[in-house]
């Protein structure tokens, strides 16, 4: 599922924003606070978070297709307009993708696709999808965006190529208003319209490059939502008329293939948004086609799947449909839409729900190397569920993400090469967001020095016939046969490290007269 239909926590902080970032305006927890409104009113638009802004995007308005573009600062509440879209788009998608977004389909031809670097305010055209696309979905899988629905053919872009590609399995159906989500590496596409209200399932396997058909949902369901949670996928509601506007809801488990019904919602609804928050199902607005003319909601309500209940909570102060929802620093925003008789909403509001902290900035990483490989180890963060390990062979960066989802204060870094340095940074992760990242660390791993270290037997026969043997050095070998060759002392001793006992040391002393012959057997010892 995409966009309002995906779980977003896009959280994007510097520590200055950090700790400054207490909104100009009072938000209450719980409440529905109204904050700086939009421009112009619009719906069908798309929203997104990039670098502590949300941008609104295009949509339909007082015209069928706007190009127009806003952009949110949360912390000084202002909208401003920014560079315009090169194509007007309405039931289109975007994907934010390395600090960049991707606007895709939704024009008049369907075909078109660009993307926004915010750094420069600008829109770069890039090569057009082959088949229109509008009330589609797209996934972002292994770097590339997929782009699934209005078409039997999945089309696929890559950003390092700029290409588009065509996926050779089509769909086993056409589906337009269709939701996807992603597991494994796997994409499944649920529902839909084409003709009539589709249950039908159907999952896309990357490897296999095949799409298999799935047990279908209990119910059609059109203008719904989707959300992945504690691995399963749960389809919520429904529109198009009144007999597919829905209250139901069912969770689809993809190892044991079921589906099942879970408790209803309060309310009927289609056009509305989803979003798992801190473990639970947040719904909001969307509109009830069981009514003449069609009855927008302000309702919002939650699931507990632990308890399989729904809980309404505070209304929103406007009805709306076809909006879009962002999470961004533990704040909840409603953006655009429309509502009873073709009004257009250009209010913004945000409902608070005191969510987790964003965890505190990892301390003392420090990098150990060894043969082929660097140990990290840093301190335990309070409130991190887990840490993000970044790695640059440049002092300084920038950094590439080598492991996700470490739940331990340790990592070992196997994919290095001996002789080259390797600079380390982390960051803590929860479901407030990722913190800033640790201190750098570095270390050059080297391949181990092998130390050769001789050893021998000392194998001494005495006139009595008794052989006396000693496992020592080399050097402590020179020294006995230097002592035996100078006839100096009467005796010599050899000090025992076996069979210490109780005893502090043990010595064998040897008298040089009694010695009839020694034999001297040299081995080597690698450390």
């Amino acid at each position: 599922m995409k966009k309002s239909f995906k779980v977003l926590f896009s959280i994007v902080l510097t520590m200055v924003m950090l700790l400054s970032a207490v909104p100009v305006f009072a938000v209450e927890e719980g409440v529905w606070t109204e904050v700086a409104s939009m421009n112009v009113g619009v719906y069908a638009l798309q929203t997104e978070v990039v670098n502590g802004k949300i941008y609104a995007i295009g949509g339909a308005g007082e015209v069928l297709y706007t190009n127009k573009v806003e952009e949110y600062n949360p912390i000084t509440n202002t909208w401003v307009e920014v560079a315009s879209m090169n194509y007007k788009r309405r039931y289109f998608q975007t994907e934010a993708l390395n600090g960049k977004i991707f606007a895709i389909g939704g024009d008049p031809n369907g075909t078109s696709a660009e993307v926004y670097d915010p750094a420069t305010d600008t829109w770069t055209s890039l090569p057009p999808l082959k088949y229109s696309r509008r009330y589609f979905q797209t996934e972002v899988v292994n770097g590339k965006i997929y782009v699934i629905g209005n078409s039997e053919i999945m089309e696929v872009y890559d950003p390092i190529t700029n290409t588009w590609d065509e996926v050779a399995s089509p769909m086993n159906y056409l589906r337009v208003n269709v939701q996807t989500e992603v597991i494994n590496g796997k994409i499944y596409a649920m529902g839909g319209y084409n003709g009539e209200f589709l249950n039908s399932v159907e999952v896309y396997d990357l490897i296999s490059n095949t799409w298999t058909q799935l047990p279908s949902m209990n119910d059609a369901r059109n203008y719904f939502q989707t959300v992945l949670l504690n691995g399963e996928i749960y389809a919520i509601g429904s529109s198009g008329n009144a007999s597919n506007t829905l209250n139901t809801v069912e969770k689809y488990n993809p190892i044991t293939n079921i589906w099942a019904e879970v408790a209803s919602m309060n309310n009927y609804r289609g056009e509305f948004e989803a979003k798992v928050i801190d473990g639970k199902i947040y719904v909001f607005g969307g509109s009830d086609q069981r009514f003449s003319p069609t009855q927008y909601l302000d309702s919002v309500e939650v699931y507990d799947p632990t308890s399989d209940t729904w809980t309404e909570l505070s209304n929103m102060n406007y009805s709306k449909g076809r909006f879009q929802t962002e999470l961004y620093n533990g704040n909840i925003y409603t953006i655009g839409g429309y509502s009873v008789s073709g009004t257009l909403i250009n209010n913004v509001e945000v409902l608070n729900l005191y969510l987790p902290q964003i965890p505190n900035t990892p301390s003392n990483l420090t990098g150990e190397a060894g043969d082929s490989q660097v140990n990290l180890l840093w301190d335990l963060v309070e409130g991190a569920d887990s840490y993000t390990i970044k790695r640059s062979t440049t002092q300084g960066g920038p950094y590439d993400i080598i492991a996700e989802g470490i739940t331990g204060t340790t990592y070992s870094d196997l994919d290095v090469e001996n002789g080259i340095t390797y600079y380390y940074m982390l960051s803590a992760v929860n479901a407030a967001g990722e913190s800033e990242n640790s201190n750098e660390a570095s270390a050059t791993p080297e391949a181990t020095v092998v130390e050769i270290k001789n050893r021998a037997i000392l194998v001494i026969v005495m006139e009595n016939g008794l052989e006396k043997e000693y496992d020592i050095t080399m050097n402590e070998v020179e020294d006995f046969i230097n002592w035996y060759q100078s006839n100096l002392s009467v005796a010599y001793a050899i000090e025992k490290t076996s069979n210490m006992g109780p005893f502090l040391n043990r010595k064998d002393y040897i008298i040089h007269d009694n010695i009839l012959t020694f034999e001297v057997n040299q081995y080597e010892v690698t450390q």
